[in-house]
């Protein structure tokens, strides 16, 4: 079930160009769950810790949780998207985005989006 979701993110991890290492763990709890979580380390020294809980439903693979936190080298958060659902006001209940200076609405992103957001912050490119 999880084999061509790790695969993607495997994938996009290799492509990017400023990843210095990163590991990667996925654990099948049933034939129709599992999670996905590991941690990208930068050339810069920030890192990325993700998670996602996937279920496998009649229209393919949902991703019913998951957490995207982007900190700099002295583990200052940077970003950190999830669907935690703390923010109820929100207009994307539960999506949203943490940045420094609070929360914001943010629909959900998929791990390459995070991860280009991630080498385009590095890269310095507005």
């Amino acid at each position: 079930m999880l084999d061509v979701h790790t695969a993607t993110i495997e994938t996009a991890i290799r492509g990017c160009a400023v990843v210095a290492t990163y590991s990667l763990n996925t654990v099948q709890l049933s034939p129709r769950t599992g999670y996905v979580e590991g941690e990208v380390a930068f050339v810069d020294g920030s890192r990325l810790i993700f998670f996602e809980f996937l279920r496998q439903a009649a229209t393919g693979l949902d991703r019913e949780n998951y957490r995207y936190h982007f900190m700099d080298a002295s583990s200052q958060l940077l970003f950190r998207y999830d669907n935690a659902p703390h923010h109820p006001g929100m207009a994307t209940f539960p999506h949203h985005k943490h940045v420094p200076g609070g929360v914001t609405d943010s629909l959900a992103p998929k791990f390459a989006e995070v991860l280009a957001e991630v080498e385009t912050r590095i890269l310095g490119i507005p």
